[in-house]
């Protein structure tokens, strides 16, 4: 995977699952283990959508809501772990790698809607006095060529905000490869450590969707235990 590819990518995710379309095809389920086969990853894209859709179940970027990004966000995550002749991945046993995917992975679904609330404040600031000029005054030409800025602008920012995620999480993951292999090498109960983690993950998932906003509490509470619980098993005998 090229970073011109996956830089394409994630634009062309960005502008179906915000401006344009919106015809669902950013879903975690289906994206991540595509991504993750033509990443040559299979493995991790499909347990990254697993995890990720339950995050994106009840979730639509409907009027003025700023909900999670899991599409994005594990698009991000798999695609920057996946540049190149020799992938970051590549160097990691799989259970490892999953788990890496998912540490990157879960905090980037609550940053990467900051990128459509940036296009917004510009949209309201920028771009809405010259729209309602060109409205009062009837002037459909120019309407459509501010349509085209506009559409300009989201490319623009989209591919600048991917190409930094592109290049920075690699870093952070080569700072996080430790914490993940001490996890996957760590066993609790006679149990693999990812099990645990992704099951927490999944019941604060599904806790949200049960719970309303308040179960986003039951969310990051889940996934932290079942880290702890990971991180226990790999420094108990």
């Amino acid at each position: 995977m090229t970073l011109s590819l996956a830089l394409l990518i994630c634009i062309l995710l960005y502008l179906d699952s915000w401006p344009v379309g919106q015809f669902l095809l950013g879903r975690p389920v289906l994206l991540l283990p595509l991504l993750g086969l033509a990443c040559g990853f299979p493995l991790a894209g499909l347990w990254l959508g697993l995890v990720l859709e339950l995050l994106a179940v009840r979730s639509l970027p409907m009027g003025s809501s700023l909900p999670p990004e899991p599409g994005l966000a594990g698009a991000w995550s798999l695609l920057s772990l996946g540049l190149g002749p020799q992938p970051f991945l590549a160097r990691l046993p799989a259970e490892e790698g999953m788990l890496l995917a998912l540490l990157l992975a879960l905090p980037l679904c609550w940053i990467a809607p900051w990128l459509t609330e940036a296009q917004r404040r510009l949209n309201g600031r920028l771009w809405r006095p010259l729209f309602q000029g060109a409205v009062l005054a009837g002037n459909a030409p120019r309407c459509g060529r501010l349509m085209g800025a506009v559409m300009g602008q989201t490319v623009l920012l989209a591919g600048l905000a991917s190409t930094l995620m592109l290049l920075a999480l690699p870093v952070l993951g080569a700072w996080l490869e430790p914490l993940a292999g001490r996890l996957a090498a760590g066993r609790l109960a006679g149990l693999l450590p990812l099990p645990w983690a992704l099951l927490a993950v999944a019941l604060g998932g599904l806790w949200r969707h049960v719970g309303g906003r308040r179960g986003s509490r039951f969310l990051w509470s889940g996934a932290a235990i079942g880290l702890a619980l990971a991180w226990l098993g790999g420094i108990l005998p």
